[in-house]
């Protein structure tokens, strides 16, 4: 018997012994084998490769060197960024693998006074400070056999998920450095100011990487023969010779994307004196030749798509839907057009809309749309003291989905039917129309441009991350990018999108709103009128009139009657947020307790299995 019970000793000792074995081998296994394979579960697909990096891939001509930069010190000093770094490691080497062996990749320590860490800082890659006082680098720089460049300055973990999207951009920028060239004409600072120490805009920045930017000022008789596009952004008085020059180049095949705006907030902040200059834009005499309109006072509203601001009433702050600031969805987004099929959500400040002249013989093409609900507003609504809670309260629905991106298409006359205005260039041959269809991008927005509009700033490894909140910058390259008939990168931009919101939460918000804010409006009322009728009677009083009685007991019954209001106001705005707040716990519950719980019964339930399974056993031995 105490044989039996050795051997049984001996044999689990030997089990556990073996599965050790076994869990160690498996581990090493998969550490040397299985570490490049990776299962995506994300609901976009963020870490698979996409089919426009595939196909840059693919057809990649000229070979490309990708150097990852990774400094001993930042790997002994940050656990994190040591285990980030071999995953940016093993994606290189797919992405390699995938190029048909026209990238070959680097594995690069800079040592301190090294020539590998001259080589980094020539490339331009940003130092991280080890706090020590040395410096290291986590970044990747590239290289084509022209001796081209251009880097990744540094690799954040937070941009993990936008990983793909920087790495194709820098090689399509190896793999194609000729670069088609736009021509900028604009009233807003987009390039910068060094005078004013103001930066460039990322959008003007990110455009700087796939086109080649040249910026046309002054009275403009003429454009280059080697400018490929323009971007018009905010015109504001320009004149008839400048006019005629975007009017011919157009004619004559040329490619344009227009931003106007009933209301640039971008200008408006940027002016000395608020409110002394106009802030909206157009090109009137174009727009009619091209055959469609644009309501220089009217600006887009749309709950379904309004974005949430604070706004103070009476001594709280309050947040509210801004129905003038749009963030618009997939649903917003034309999905049969390449410039949006792509992109997750595109952001907007008071923008206007654009319409099909009546009779024009034009194809307008949406892009950016509304919904059915949106109401146009007056512009003066939202160009000095905008108020939330008013448009709101005069919300009415138009109705009618509104256009405030388009391609506009046709054959286009000239808007100078009698020849060239007096000024203008007229050296060349004029052209009264189209020879063939021609195409134009026309934006009833300009603050789509603007920073704040779709960016969030976010220190990290002491470097200052811009991280997207929507597709902004994707859209506008996208929109040159079709012009310029080149859609390598359109299929990957908008995937870079930081921001998820809770749909169901924002609905159920929406709804409760709906409910809830007319009683609140109703009660904030009479609260206001209580207290003016309150305001009189104390002012008689301190007059050193003498009350009656009466009056006395109104005072009471009016400040009694403003503690009940108040007490129902606070429990109207407490039932604004309770069913959002009931989601919210049902969502932490789930993600926190319920799935441990699941577990916990499984491996409750599986324990009772077993055991009844040993006393059967144990039943049928005896």
């Amino acid at each position: 018997m105490s044989g039996k019970a050795f051997d049984r000793r001996g044999l689990a000792i030997a089990g556990v012994v073996l599965a050790l074995v076994l869990l160690f081998s498996l581990n090493t296994f998969g550490a040397l084998v299985l570490r490049p394979l990776r299962i995506d579960l994300t609901e976009d697909k963020q870490f698979t490769l996409s089919e426009g990096t595939l196909e840059l891939l693919g057809r990649l001509e000229e070979p490309v060197e990708l150097r990852l930069y990774v400094s001993s010190g930042i790997r002994e000093a940050n656990p994190f960024l040591a285990s980030y770094a071999d995953r940016v490691h093993d994606f290189l080497k797919a992405y390699a693998e995938a190029a048909n062996g026209k990238i070959t990749v680097r594995y690069i320590d800079p040592e301190p006074y090294s020539e590998e860490e001259d080589r980094a800082v020539g490339f331009g890659l940003q130092p991280i400070s080890l706090g020590d006082g040395t410096t290291g680098y986590f970044g990747i720089a590239g290289t084509n056999s022209t001796d081209d460049s251009d880097v990744i300055a540094v690799l954040s973990p937070e941009r993990e998920r936008f990983l793909e999207f920087d790495l194709t951009r820098l090689t399509y920028n190896l793999a194609y450095p000729d670069k088609p060239v736009v021509g900028l004409i604009t009233g807003l600072p987009m390039n910068g100011d060094p005078m004013l120490q103001y930066k460039p805009w990322q959008v003007y920045s990110q455009l700087g990487q796939q086109f080649e930017l040249r910026y046309l000022g002054g009275d403009i008789g003429s454009f280059d023969e080697d400018i490929d596009l323009l971007l018009i952004a905010h015109p504001k008085q320009l004149s008839d010779r400048t006019l005629y020059a975007i009017d011919q180049f157009v004619l004559g095949g040329g490619k344009a994307l227009v931003f106007v705006d009933p209301h640039s907030e971008a200008a408006a902040m940027r002016q000395r004196q608020p409110g002394m200059e106009p802030t909206f834009s157009s090109l009137d005499k174009l727009f009619d030749a091209w055959g469609i309109t644009f309501a220089k006072d009217k600006v887009v509203a749309d709950p379904s798509a309004a974005r949430q601001v604070q706004f103070p009433t009476g001594q709280r702050q309050q947040i509210v839907d801004y129905l003038a600031w749009l963030s618009l969805d997939r649903s917003h987004l034309n999905p049969d057009q390449p410039i949006t099929a792509e992109l997750e959500r595109v952001n907007l400040a008071s923008a206007g809309y654009i319409e099909k002249k009546e009779g024009a013989e034009v194809d307008l093409v949406p892009l950016l749309i509304s919904s059915p609900q949106a109401m146009a507003i007056d512009a003066e609504e939202v160009r000095l003291f905008p108020d939330p809670l008013k448009l709101l309260r005069d919300y009415k629905p138009g109705n009618k989905a509104l256009y405030m991106a388009a391609v506009v298409e046709g054959r286009f006359p000239s808007a100078f039917p009698d020849g060239p205005p007096e000024g203008a260039d007229s050296s060349g041959e004029h052209r009264r129309e189209a020879a063939e269809p021609v195409s134009v991008i026309v934006v009833a927005d300009t603050d789509i441009l603007d920073d704040r509009s779709w960016l969030a700033r976010q220190s990290v490894l002491g470097q200052e991350v811009m991280l997207p909140l929507a597709s902004n910058a994707d859209f506008v390259a996208n929109a040159l990018d079709f012009l310029a008939g080149s859609d390598v990168l359109m299929a990957l931009r908008g995937r870079d999108v930081a921001l998820r919101p809770f749909t169901r939460i924002i609905a159920i918000r929406r709804e409760a709103e709906r409910r809830y804010r007319a009683k609140e409006q109703e009660l904030l009322d009479r609260l206001s009128e209580l207290k003016d009728k309150l305001r009189k009677l104390q002012v008689s009083d301190d007059a050193g009139a003498v009350l009656s009685e009466k009056q006395q007991q109104e005072i009471e019954n009016f400040r009694s009657q403003i503690l009940e209001t108040r007490a129902e106001l606070r429990e109207v705005q407490r039932a604004l947020r309770r069913d959002i707040e009931t989601l919210k716990a049902r969502i932490r519950f789930a993600n926190i307790g319920a799935v441990p719980l699941v577990v916990g019964l499984v491996a409750i339930g599986l324990a009772l299995v077993r055991r009844a399974r040993y006393r059967r056993k144990v039943t049928t031995g005896a």
